[in-house]
């Protein structure tokens, strides 16, 4: 930001009215899909002013849209403003993946940094799926999840879990005594949800950029609610015709075959490893064998370490530079050597250059003044990092302090909380601070109520301790009830985050890709793997094959078939993407007739988290979606190889 928006930013943040009006939804909207206005979550991006660049609220549609006049369900979206004073007209839309991710809750983390440079021309609209994110609560089965919350906050829960299938039976059981309807939480419906969303904002047209997940609900889009859809781009494609889940090593295999590819392609690793499919063998073989003891203050390298390296690559956090050395680490392990193994494990290969070594290619032609003017802009451009992060957080805190006292609340909901800890925590007593946890879960899924922590602190605090309590209670005020239920709230749903997101991915998997997907399915796949050791990597989860039986399956007619459009489509693909496969963005592709495909070098899932040379591809094409983008960039992405010395 520059100094005159971290002013501009300020002053709007000072001078926005409590209750302003935010010119949402737009002239034109649709009645059917009537649109609420609600506080964004926080923290809000830097720079980011509620009601003005972004603007938050919920959507009512149908829970089928086949029957409108039946029961609403309400789904949560965020719209993040176009900086420019004229805009284009038509938004692009935010597909999130899962099924189950969710997007208005990850503002900040994800939909921002990926689409930021879209908003210099249009709005970015996105919106968390039914099923989904804040979307959630339609088919969260909260007595079950709060039961179980002891269970549930142990660390590493998974779907593996031995006591996942009852859980979820109970789950499935609660939903029906509830009255829900799960065979509506599909991605056909999601697809209807989308253009009804768009509709009841007002909009006319939009773009669509789906990813993982999201490139399948796109896909349906295309099929089921076509009407309004300008572009679309696919980013980590999963189509609804592949067996996506009994080809969950596929991707893994995909991507170790394209390390091998560029290598074989490139004149100096070709020389430096001229028989590196064989050199990947013999150290396959070795491993599965006799696995590299643990020793040199590192782990053992077994062949799960060597699939989870290879797997390593996929995620956006992954360490920079694994591919380049790849080649190299396996001719040392070949040899019985770990040394580029343990660089990477220790982080070395990733040290940011000091001021110095930055310079030294340089020096020889630098006069003594080129060199301290040089280093002296290298030491403040390194500074003004840690300057953007201080403003960054200053700007959220400024938000949210205002946001909180134009709500007319105080600090007296964080005093409760604290004071409610530390009381329980004295205790010292285990059984009692399980049952305080179980019932402070509870309060989350109950209406804000300054009768439901009365109750709370009366039966489960101290009685020494419930007095002073009480009356700290009894000073707080309507907003301080809501904060300290909303932080309840969020506490509670942080507790069970992962298994939520499980259960929400299965509701709407298991119906749709089982048994479409097979246990014996999985196993004919796996069957004719070229490298069979992959399945020692975490790709081999089995779990749905237990889990998804309990589930009704819901088929709907054609939905498992391929997609066929003639709206103008990127699709873009990982190279390093070991979620979904490279193949299966192709397959896709063929049966689009303006379908643009692109392999993305050096990027994992969702090829546009990579790169600034995939965001502006993406950027290109929704400009000018009848013309093919300009993708030369996509040459220097390719890794350059660490050679032996």
């Amino acid at each position: 930001m520059t100094p005159d928006q971290i002013i501009a930013t300020v002053m709007a943040l000072l001078s926005a009215a409590p209750q302003a009006a935010p010119n949402l939804p737009l002239p034109g909207a649709d009645p059917r899909y009537p649109v609420t206005l609600d506080a964004c979550p926080r923290p809000l991006p830097a720079g980011e002013v509620e009601g003005k660049t972004v603007i938050c609220g919920h959507v009512s549609v149908p829970e089928n849209h086949a029957k409108p006049e039946g029961k609403r369900i309400s789904l949560a979206f965020a719209v993040l403003k176009a900086r420019s004073l004229s805009p284009a007209p038509d938004p692009l839309v935010y597909l999130h993946g899962g099924p189950g991710g969710g997007a208005v809750k990850d503002l900040w983390s994800i939909v921002v940094p990926i689409f930021d440079r879209h908003r210099a021309r249009r709005d970015v609209v996105t919106f968390d799926q039914r099923a989904a994110g804040i979307s959630s609560d339609m088919v969260t089965c909260f007595d079950t999840l709060g039961a179980n919350i002891v269970s549930l906050m142990a660390p590493g829960k998974s779907g593996q879990d031995p006591e996942m299938p009852a859980l979820v039976a109970d789950c499935l059981a609660e939903l029906k005594a509830k009255g829900t309807d799960i065979t509506q939480y599909n991605t056909t419906q999601n697809a209807h949800d989308t253009q009804a969303l768009m509709r009841g904002l007002g909009y006319a047209d939009w773009n669509l950029y789906g990813i993982s997940y999201g490139t399948q609900l796109a896909l349906e889009v295309m099929r089921s609610a076509p009407e309004g859809t300008r572009s679309v781009v696919i980013d980590s494609v999963f189509p609804p015709d592949v067996r996506g889940y009994d080809e969950n090593v596929k991707p893994l295999q995909e991507s170790l075959q394209a390390m091998l590819d560029q290598c074989a392609t490139d004149a100096a690793c070709a020389k430096a490893y001229p028989d590196l499919p064989a050199t990947l063998d013999r150290v396959a073989a070795k491993l599965q064998k006799t696995p590299i003891p643990a020793a040199r203050g590192r782990a053992a390298i077994d062949i799960k370490a060597l699939a989870d390296l290879l797997d390593s690559r996929n995620g956006s956090r992954a360490t920079p530079g694994i591919t380049a050395h790849l080649p190299l680490i396996l001719t040392e392990l070949d040899r019985g050597e770990t040394t580029t193994w343990d660089l990477l494990a220790s982080g070395g290969t990733v040290k940011p250059p000091s001021t110095a070594e930055r310079l030294a290619p340089y020096s020889a032609r630098l006069t003594p003044e080129q060199k301290a003017l040089a280093a002296l802009l290298l030491e403040q451009a390194s500074a003004a990092k840690t300057t953007d992060l201080a403003r960054d957080g200053a700007l959220s805190a400024l938000s949210d302090s205002l946001a909180r006292t134009a709500a007319g609340g105080t600090d007296l909901a964080k005093r409760l909380d604290a004071e409610m800890t530390r009381a329980i925590i004295a205790t010292g007593s285990r059984e009692a601070m399980l049952d305080f946890v179980r019932a402070y879960a509870a309060l989350a899924t109950r209406p804000p109520s300054r009768d439901a922590f009365g109750t709370l602190v009366r039966d489960h605090l101290p009685a020494a301790d419930q007095a002073p309590i009480l009356a700290l209670l009894d000073l707080m005020n309507e907003a301080d009830i809501r904060a300290a239920h909303a932080a309840v709230s969020s506490e509670a749903r942080t507790a069970y985050s992962s298994i939520v997101f499980l259960l929400d991915l299965m509701v709407i998997a298991c119906q749709e890709d089982f048994p479409f997907n097979s246990r014996a399915g999985f196993d004919a796949y796996n069957a004719t793997l070229k490298w069979p050791w992959l399945m020692a990597s975490a790709k081999a989860d089995t779990s749905a094959y237990e889990i998804c039986p309990m589930f009704t399956p819901a088929p709907r007619a054609g939905f498992l078939e391929p997609v066929h459009s003639d709206i103008p489509t990127l699709v873009l693909y990982g190279l390093n993407d070991t979620q979904t496969s490279s193949a299966d963005a192709r397959h896709a592709a063929e049966t689009l007739s303006h379908a643009t495909a692109l392999a993305v070098p050096e990027a994992g899932h969702g090829a546009v988290i990579f790169s600034d040379c995939a965001k502006d591809i993406g950027l290109a094409f929704v400009e000018r979606p009848e013309t093919p983008p300009d993708a030369r960039c996509l040459a220097d992405l390719h890794p350059a190889f660490v050679l032996p010395k």
